[in-house]
């Protein structure tokens, strides 16, 4: 399924934005489509980032995280 928003491109997004790609690039090789989509909402981008990290590395063990996803996933009713 296309995004029904369009992917920003570094040169399309504002300075903060082009940091927070640029230190995503640094860090992993790459921008997540996610983050490209959320840049159309600027301010967004940082904030939520910073908690993304959190989310990812928190206190929990990768098996409960995971739980954790597919429990909200089943909430929500989304189809994976």
């Amino acid at each position: 399924m296309a995004a029904r928003l369009p992917y920003l491109d570094r040169e399309q997004v504002p300075p903060d934005v082009q940091t927070v790609y640029d230190n995503m690039k640094k860090a992993s090789g790459r921008v997540l489509n996610i983050f490209r989509l959320m840049a159309h909402h600027a301010r967004s981008v940082a904030p939520f980032v910073a908690w993304y990290g959190t989310l990812r590395e928190g206190a929990l063990d990768l098996k409960l995280r995971q739980l954790a996803y597919v429990k909200a996933s089943q909430i929500n009713r989304c189809n994976y």
